[in-house]
């Protein structure tokens, strides 16, 4: 089976040195719980392209991005070696390689923890859904609804304070760490 891993919200957790690095520059406090929606940055007044700057700028220190869960690194090798896993991100395409090596610095390497890495756009928001996986493990509420009209395949939305609003039932299931993950893949 081929699944897509998301990177950031779903093994790295960059949103939290986000927040530390947006509060340093506009001297405000806030935290991770306090992003609830998707579009947060129209809430904190900046534009797109100010909140991919800021975003990008996580990935300059690779020690101060926390991985998700200590465990997902043995479940995306379990994973690896029953089926096909590769890491789907939208990203800016010059962080590709700074993004494999913050993977490395927490020992997630491709050819044992994923097959390959594919980079889409940022936006749309459902782009990731052109490619086809059976199963794409991903923290983006914009990809629920469109999931569901796509009964073949499955979402696993990775838990986060950003996609609370988003309904998931039959095909899109909502997962909280990395052991249920695993687990809802192998009932399927």
């Amino acid at each position: 089976m081929k699944i897509a891993v998301d990177v950031a919200g779903v093994l790295l957790d960059n949103f939290i040195t986000f927040i530390q690095i947006y509060n340093e520059k506009y001297n405000t406090s806030y935290s991770k719980e306090d992003i609830k929606y998707w579009e947060f940055f129209e809430e904190l007044n900046l534009t797109i392209e100010e909140f991919l700057n800021l975003f990008y700028k996580t990935f300059e220190n690779p020690a101060k991005i926390p991985f998700i869960d200590a465990e997902a690194p043995m479940y995306l090798k379990k994973l690896n070696q029953m089926h096909e896993i590769y890491l789907l991100s939208a990203l800016d395409l010059k962080y590709k390689e700074i993004m494999k090596k913050q993977l490395e610095f927490y020992h997630v390497v491709r050819g044992i923890h994923y097959k390959d890495m594919i980079i889409v756009p940022e936006t749309p928001y459902d782009i990731k859904l052109s490619h086809y996986f059976k199963i794409y493990i991903d923290d983006n509420p914009h990809l629920v609804e469109p999931i569901k009209k796509l009964k073949d395949r499955y979402l696993l939305l990775y838990n986060q304070p950003w996609n609370q609003d988003a309904s998931c039932s039959n095909n899109a299931i909502r997962v909280s760490n990395w052991r249920e993950i695993y687990q809802t893949i192998i009932s399927l």
